[in-house]
């Protein structure tokens, strides 16, 4: 019913306003705030993607940094408390064979990368020997009639630091079964400054006393009795390799029905090799997951003069092998005492290629920042990569 005191336009826009809203009012309504939907989704989604990817970032990165610090601090230990070319050294007769603190091999293992050549990369392989087990050398006391086995200093401050007071712990896990362990080698210096490298058979944590093969003998010019106040130092080699997978042959690290899909990854790998070139069992570690490039050059004093100043060059590849050596060929280098520095390429990348980070061919020269895991058309993008570069002293060759 009409309201007689209002006027005609008035009741209509009454009338209106009891009527709500219009079909299309509701219609403009519920498609603006569609698009305020998804708009904001997508943000969201979008934001979310960005932050998943910079955490991949940063977990490669810093994965990155804790694998290049380890391979920093053993590289700097190479040649401690041992030799930089046993064949420098001063001796009375030749080892069964020769140590050297740094050999390496060139591009060995760059078919553990898969597709190592599209993505213009390379992985060397690195071995060290030094004294990686203990921090000290010891006194001797004296050898047996065999000269096959000696008695360590058990009141020797580098003893006592290492071991503890005697009576020291006899158990087979005890520490000094365990940095005299069987395949090291010992390295004994004579106080004359003969020095003898053989190989530890077996250890007496009760006794102090370590075994070893072939013995040096007694008394003579060489060992001068029966070798009492010669230093002792205990050499352990370590290799670092690049694997797949395939190669893994320790069960910490690749139990049965573990993660690891053989041939599809690559890892950065540390072992202990004995020096007869074996695995030592259960001593491997992964130091890098998803590793795409481990490259080394080394700067040698090429001046053979010593009395004149040095002259320091770089040498990369299969120019540095014929000085350092070949592992798995056998060959000892010539020079491996010149070197003065290790310079390390390491970079790894995240776990997964991204479909919104397009891979570009890598030109010879430019940085690497992305790398192809999988060359499949319906799988785009790249993997991201990160890099470290560091050129580490070995103070320990001169």
């Amino acid at each position: 019913m009409s309201r007689p005191h209002l006027s005609a336009a008035a009741q209509a826009r009454s009338l209106r306003r009891r009527a709500g809203y219009s079909l299309v009012e509701l219609m403009i309504a519920l498609t603006a705030g569609a698009l305020v939907i998804s708009s904001t989704y997508f943000i969201g989604a979008a934001s979310s993607r960005h932050f998943q990817e910079q955490q991949r970032i940063g977990q490669t990165q810093t994965a990155v940094r804790l694998a290049m610090d380890m391979v920093q601090r053993d590289l700097a230990r190479a040649g401690y408390l041992g030799t930089a070319n046993s064949a420098t050294d001063q001796r009375c007769r030749a080892p069964a064979f020769e140590l050297q603190a740094v050999q390496f091999q060139n591009d060995v293992d760059n078919a553990m990368i898969p597709n190592a050549g599209l993505n213009g990369v390379s992985a060397d392989r690195l071995t060290l020997v030094g004294s990686y087990a203990s921090n000290d050398a010891y006194f001797a006391t004296g050898l047996n009639a065999a000269g096959d086995s000696l008695t360590l200093q058990t009141s020797w401050q580098a003893f006592r630091r290492t071991f503890g007071a005697a009576p020291i712990d006899a158990t087979a896990t005890g520490p000094f079964a365990s940095v005299f362990a069987p395949g090291r080698v010992l390295r004994i210096r004579t106080q004359s400054g003969n020095v003898f490298y053989t190989t530890i058979t077996s250890a007496s944590p009760a006794t102090a006393a370590v075994t070893f093969a072939p013995g040096i003998g007694v008394g003579g010019l060489c060992v001068g009795g029966l070798a009492d106040g010669a230093t002792v130092s205990v050499l352990s080699r370590i290799e670092y390799r690049v694997d797949n997978g395939t190669g893994f042959n320790s069960a910490s690290i690749n139990p049965a029905g573990g993660e690891f899909v053989e041939g599809t990854r690559s890892f950065l790998v540390r072992r202990e090799l004995t020096f007869a070139g074996l695995a030592v069992a259960n001593s491997e570690s992964v130091v890098l997951e998803n590793v795409v490039d481990f490259n080394l050059d080394f700067v040698l004093d090429q001046e053979t003069n010593r009395t004149l100043p040095p002259s320091l060059q770089r040498l990369t590849g299969l120019a540095a092998a014929p000085l350092l050596g070949s592992v798995a060929a056998g060959a000892v280098g010539a020079a491996p005492q010149r070197v003065r520095s290790a310079i390390v390429t390491l970079s790894g990348r995240t776990a997964d290629q991204d479909p919104t980070f397009p891979y570009i061919v890598r030109a010879a020269g430019d940085p690497l920042t992305r790398f192809k895991v999988t060359v499949n058309a319906a799988y785009p993008g790249a993997a991201r990569v990160r890099s470290l570069t560091s050129e580490v002293l070995l103070s320990n060759l001169r």
